[in-house]
C-alpha cells in the first residue's frame, strides 16, 4: 500500500516536467542557433581590429567553439532526462551567462549586444523553469556583469558614468526575471484550474455514463434528420433492437422502423404511448435546441410503471384489509358458532335453513379473511426442498380436501423434481389452480392434468383443465385483486397465488390454449 502511494506522486511528477522537457529543448535549439551565429560572427570578423580588441578575435572564436560544443552536449543531457530537470536549467543558464561574459571581454563593440542577450536567457529560464529561481538567474547575471564591467574598466581608461547603464541593464535583468516570475506562476494557476476542470468534468461524464446505462427508462439520442447518436442499453433492450448501432451513422428508420414511423414530424412536449413488439412505450421527447435539431427521447415500459402504481396501491390495500380482517375475524367466529348452535337446536324447518345461510356466508367471508392474511404474510419464508414424493402428496391432500375424484386428476411427472419453496405457499398456489380446475372442468375422469417439464433448465409445472377457458377480455385481468367471474368466489385466489409465487422468485401466468385453462408455475433453476 505504501509503495503504491509513494509511486503516485513520482508519476504525478513526471507527468508535470514532460512538457517543461520539451521547453528546455526548444531553448537549447536557440542556443545551438546562437553558437552557430557567433562562430560564424569569430570566423568572419575574427581579424577586424575595429570589432575585437587586439589579439582577442581569436579568443572569441575559442569561446564560440567551446559554447557549441555543450550546447551540443546539452543536447544529450536533454535527451537521457539526466541530470535532474533543475539541475540542467540552472547549468544552462550558468554556461549561457559564463560565455557571454568571457565574450564581452574581447570586445567592447559588442558588450552592449552579448549583455543584452543575457535578457532571453532569464526570461526563456523563467519561463522553461515555472518561475523557479528566476531571481537567482537575475542576481549571478548581475554579479558576472558588475564584475566584468569592474575589471574591464580598471584596465581602460573608461569612465565611472559607464556603472549607470550597467545599473540599468542590471535593473533590466531584475525586472524581466520578476516579470518572468509572476506570468509563470499566473499561468501555473490557470493551468492548474484547467486540470481540476477537465477532471471534474471527465467525471461527470462517467457519472452521466453510469448514470444512462444503469437507468430504468432508455434514453435515444437522435438527430433531426433520424441518425441516432447514441442508444442506451435499457433501449436496445425496449426496442428490440440487436443490430450493431453505430453513432452518427446508423438511422432509427433501419434498426426501429416502428418507433421511426410512431414520432411526430418535430419533438413536441408531453408523453405519447406506441406498442413496439407487444411493447407499450412510453415516450418522452425532450429538444437540445441544436443546430441539427438533436432531441432526446426516454423510453419507458409502461406495463412496468403501471404495474410499480399497482403494487404501491394493493400495498396500502394490504395493509388496510389486514387490519379490518383482524377486526372482522373475532366477530365472523361468534356469528359462525351462533349459527352452529341454533341448527343444533332443530326445530323450524326453515330456521334450519336460514342457520345454512348464515354458516355457509360465514365460512366464504373466512376463507376471504384467511387469504387476506395469508397475503400480508407472503414474505415470510421457509423455504424447504421439494422433490416428487412430496409435490404428489401435497396434490393428493389438495384433491381430498375438494373432494375431487381419484380418477379425475391426472399427475405428469417424468423426471425428478428438486426445487426449493416454501411448503405453505405452494400449498396455497397449487390449492387454488386445482380448485379453480375443478369447478371450471367437466368433472369427467382425466378433466385435471398436473404437468411437469423443463423448459430453459427452469421446471415448469403446469394446471390444465379441459373446460371451456378463459374468455380473451378477461385474460389481462385474470391475476388481478377482487376480479372474478364467479358469484361465490372472493376475486383473491389468482392474485394471492401470484403474489406468493413471486416472493418465492417463481412466476405464475396463463398460457393460452386450444381448450381449456392452462396455468403455469415457473418454479425457476433447479435445487
Amino acid at each position: 500500500m505504501s509503495a503504491a502511494a509513494d509511486a503516485r506522486p513520482r508519476q504525478a511528477a513526471t507527468a508535470y516536467y514532460a512538457s517543461h522537457w520539451r521547453s528546455l529543448d526548444y531553448f537549447n535549439l536557440y542556443r545551438l542557433t546562437l553558437a552557430v551565429a557567433l562562430v560564424f560572427t569569430g570566423l568572419l570578423f575574427g581579424d577586424n581590429p575595429d570589432l575585437f580588441n587586439t589579439g582577442m578575435g581569436i579568443r572569441f572564436q575559442g569561446y564560440a567553439y567551446a559554447y557549441l560544443v555543450l550546447a551540443a552536449l546539452f543536447v544529450l543531457g536533454i535527451r537521457a532526462r539526466w541530470p535532474r530537470f533543475q539541475i540542467q536549467l540552472t547549468a544552462h543558464i550558468v554556461v549561457d551567462i559564463v560565455f557571454a561574459i568571457l565574450m564581452m571581454g574581447t570586445s567592447e563593440r559588442l558588450a552592449n549586444g552579448l549583455g543584452l542577450l543575457l535578457v532571453i536567457t532569464i526570461a526563456s529560464g523563467g519561463l522553461v523553469g515555472s518561475g523557479r529561481l528566476t531571481l537567482l538567474y537575475a542576481a549571478i547575471a548581475s554579479i558576472a556583469l558588475l564584475l566584468q564591467h569592474t575589471f574591464s574598466t580598471l584596465g581602460s581608461d573608461r569612465s565611472l558614468d559607464s556603472f549607470f547603464q550597467i545599473g540599468l541593464l542590471c535593473a533590466g535583468y531584475f525586472a524581466v526575471g520578476w516579470l518572468a516570475h509572476t506570468l509563470t506562476q499566473r499561468a501555473l494557476r490557470s493551468e492548474r484550474l484547467a486540470q481540476r476542470q477537465a477532471e471534474e468534468l471527465a467525471l461527470l461524464n462517467r457519472i452521466n455514463a453510469l448514470a444512462i446505462e444503469n437507468s430504468p427508462e432508455g434514453l435515444l439520442a437522435l438527430r433531426g434528420d433520424g441518425i441516432i447518436r447514441h442508444m442506451s442499453r435499457r433501449a436496445r433492450a425496449l426496442l428490440g433492437v440487436t443490430s450493431e448501432i453505430t453513432p452518427g451513422r446508423t438511422r432509427l428508420d433501419t434498426c426501429a422502423p416502428e418507433l421511426a414511423a410512431a414520432l411526430p414530424a418535430s419533438c413536441s412536449p408531453g408523453a405519447r404511448t406506441v406498442e413496439i413488439h407487444d411493447v407499450r412505450l412510453r415516450i418522452r421527447c425532450i429538444p437540445l435546441a441544436a443546430s441539427d435539431d438533436s432531441q432526446i427521447l426516454m423510453l419507458e415500459d409502461q406495463n412496468l410503471a403501471d404495474q410499480a402504481a399497482q403494487r404501491l396501491k394493493l400495498a396500502a390495500l394490504g395493509r388496510l384489509t389486514a387490519n379490518i380482517a383482524h377486526e372482522i375475524r373475532n366477530p365472523l367466529s361468534a356469528i359462525t358458532q351462533a349459527a352452529q348452535l341454533l341448527h343444533e337446536q332443530g326445530g323450524d324447518p326453515g330456521a334450519a335453513k336460514l342457520t345454512t345461510i348464515i354458516e355457509n356466508n360465514a365460512r366464504r367471508l373466512d376463507r376471504l379473511v384467511e387469504e387476506v392474511l395469508t397475503l400480508n404474510r407472503r414474505d415470510r419464508m421457509r423455504p424447504v426442498e421439494i422433490d416428487n414424493d412430496r409435490l404428489l402428496a401435497l396434490i393428493e391432500e389438495l384433491r381430498q380436501t375438494e373432494e375431487i375424484p381419484d380418477e379425475s386428476v391426472i399427475v405428469d411427472m417424468p423426471f425428478p423434481l428438486h426445487f426449493h419453496f416454501d411448503t405453505d405457499h405452494l400449498r396455497q398456489i397449487v390449492w387454488n389452480l386445482l380448485r379453480n380446475a375443478w369447478r371450471f372442468s367437466r368433472k369427467q375422469p382425466g378433466s385435471l392434468r398436473v404437468e411437469a417439464h423443463m423448459h430453459d433448465e427452469r421446471v415448469m409445472l403446469d394446471v390444465i383443465d379441459d373446460g371451456p377457458g378463459v374468455e380473451p377480455e378477461h385474460r389481462s385481468k385474470l391475476f388481478e385483486p377482487f376480479f372474478t367471474t364467479d358469484a361465490q368466489g372472493t376475486g383473491l385466489g389468482l392474485f394471492l397465488a401470484r403474489e406468493l409465487a413471486e416472493a418465492n422468485h417463481a412466476s405464475l401466468r396463463y398460457m393460452p390454449s386450444t381448450s381449456g385453462a392452462r396455468f403455469r408455475l415457473s418454479l425457476g433453476e433447479p435445487a
